[in-house]
């Protein structure tokens, strides 16, 4: 298999499993997610568009007008979706969002689901917490260091502090707040994870934390995107169009210009909150010969992934046709000892533009396999114009 095409097939299915911003792991839903702690400590810093500098404006203002938050930036946090952040406050209006550093892997992430019964949330443990976080099997001596009940604007809440190493062997550090807005109104439970891999920020941190408030939402979560129903286009590819499935989000990657992804990568969410399934399209500069390309087997992708994943258990493998292109899509369930209770199926369709230089990978990852349809008509959700 071409170097291009394995290395696009691991960046992108990595990210898709490494992204998701929690994982229904065999806790009930009535309990907090752990992956969440996981995933963010894993990212790598991306690319900025110029070239990166300390953040001149202090205080940045991160806020959410869908689901009713606030919180002053920690400095040293400067961008997002690969940009240096301009602006003095940034507005958010999805369930999900990663703030970066520009010079490190530090990051602050924000996951909202679905609110958590009084019952439940007061019933968790540091023990139930960390029960979770070492069956993810991702990090190397995982500590929880502080776990504490508190109050976020009169809502019921837990301070956590952890410490871990991630697979590359680099340590970090995460303080996290979790908040259990059970509200008929606006009946959200909030992560808020703060990811430390430089070792200097946990004053920045905390005085972030403590300025975390719930704010009353000024649009509804299910108000209709004023593009929904629109293609997505790459500048990367001219003439690729992806259709996401119904009531799909984007959640990284999209410009300033609605539904125009400047960059090689684009992530979409589910609308059920409960749901932490994600899609990632992936393309890249390069196209594999076709010949070469109709060749590659079943086994070609089991090894590959055979790399990060112990327990590959192949759906199907077949070679289609996505407009005049030809294309593999693979459909494999993995079941190692890290996600065996996560009931985790991918859906891999990668397709080759010779005449564009681009290969292009669709990464379904589905958790609980909620999404069995969109996985059978993946195909669909491309065009080539």
């Amino acid at each position: 298999m071409k170097k291009i095409t394995a290395l696009i097939m691991v960046l992108a299915i990595m990210a898709a499993v490494g992204c998701s911003s929690d994982s229904n792991s065999s806790v009930s839903d009535e309990s907090i997610d752990a992956e969440t702690v996981v995933t963010q400590a894993q990212e790598t810093v991306p690319e900025t568009t110029e070239e990166a500098t300390e953040p001149e404006a202090y205080g940045l203002v991160l806020s959410n007008d869908v689901y009713g938050y606030s919180l002053i930036l920690p400095d040293g946090l400067n961008s997002l979706n690969g940009e240096i952040i301009d602006d003095p406050e940034v507005i958010s209006q999805t369930d999900y969002i990663m703030i970066n550093s520009s010079t490190s892997k530090d990051n602050l992430n924000v996951v909202v689901e679905s609110a958590k019964t009084p019952e439940s949330f007061d019933g968790y443990t540091k023990e139930s917490y960390k029960e979770q976080c070492d069956a993810l099997g991702v990090f190397k001596n995982f500590t929880v260091n502080t776990f504490e009940k508190t109050k976020v604007d009169g809502f019921d809440a837990f301070y956590i502090e952890t410490s871990a190493q991630n697979p590359d062997g680099e340590d970090f550090s995460q303080i996290q707040i979790i908040v259990n807005r059970y509200d008929e109104a606006v009946p959200y439970c909030y992560t808020f994870t703060y990811t430390d891999y430089s070792g200097t920020l946990r004053d920045e941190y905390s005085k972030s934390a403590d300025s975390i408030s719930m704010t009353e939402p000024e649009k509804s979560a299910s108000a209709e995107d004023e593009h929904a129903g629109e293609p997505f286009t790459f500048e990367m590819c001219k003439g690729l169009e992806f259709s996401a499935p119904d009531g799909w989000k984007i959640t990284e990657g999209e410009s300033e210009t609605p539904h125009v992804i400047t960059g090689d990568q684009a992530m979409f969410s589910p609308p059920e909150l409960g749901d932490v399934s994600n899609l990632i399209v992936t393309v890249s500069e390069s196209a594999d010969n076709n010949d070469d390309f109709l060749t590659y087997t079943q086994e070609d992708f089991e090894a590959l992934l055979s790399d990060s994943y112990q327990g590959i258990k192949t759906v199907s493998f077949k070679t289609v046709k996505v407009g005049n292109y030809d294309a593999h899509k693979f459909i494999c369930d993995i079941n190692d000892e890290d996600t065996q209770d996560l009931n985790l199926r991918q859906t891999m369709l990668f397709i080759n533009c010779p005449d564009k230089n681009s290969g292009i990978l669709i990464c379904l990852t589905d958790y609980n396999q909620k999404n069995s349809k969109i996985s059978d008509t993946l195909e669909t959700l491309i065009k080539f114009t």
